[in-house]
């Protein structure tokens, strides 16, 4: 399991850079084949490539990303919870997420799932 400290650096730049569109640090955290399923039940996406181009939609319009609990480690996964203040040009949103990172040896993500809905997407 890689360290609390590691893993806790690592959602800590995430959730950083989700808000500043830094799509490079993103894709750092990412092992090169790593897949993304955002939400659960979409297509999963693999590769740093097709994650960068869901990344460069997926962060525009955040204006905020913040933990809203304790990170929970087991194995080589961590699951936290977050909220984002979003707006897709139609007002401001807040939207209740939990990611589930699992990682490899090397401590970079291999698969991250997002778990929400639109019933987790409230006007701000």
């Amino acid at each position: 399991m890689p360290e609390k400290t590691v893993v806790q650096a690592a959602i800590d730049m995430y959730l950083t850079a989700l808000v500043s569109s830094d799509i490079d640090a993103i894709i750092g955290l990412y092992d090169v084949e790593a897949t993304v399923e955002d939400p659960v039940g979409s297509e999963e996406i693999q590769g740093r490539e097709a994650i960068r181009a869901f990344y460069s939609k997926a962060t525009s319009g955040i204006s905020e990303a913040r933990a809203t609990g304790a990170i929970r480690c087991a194995g080589m996964e961590v699951a936290f919870p977050f909220r984002v203040i979003i707006d897709l040009g139609k007002g401001k949103r807040t939207m209740e997420v939990i990611d589930v990172f699992r990682f490899n040896a090397a401590g970079k993500v291999v698969s991250m799932r997002a778990f929400w809905s639109r019933d987790n997407m409230k006007p701000v």
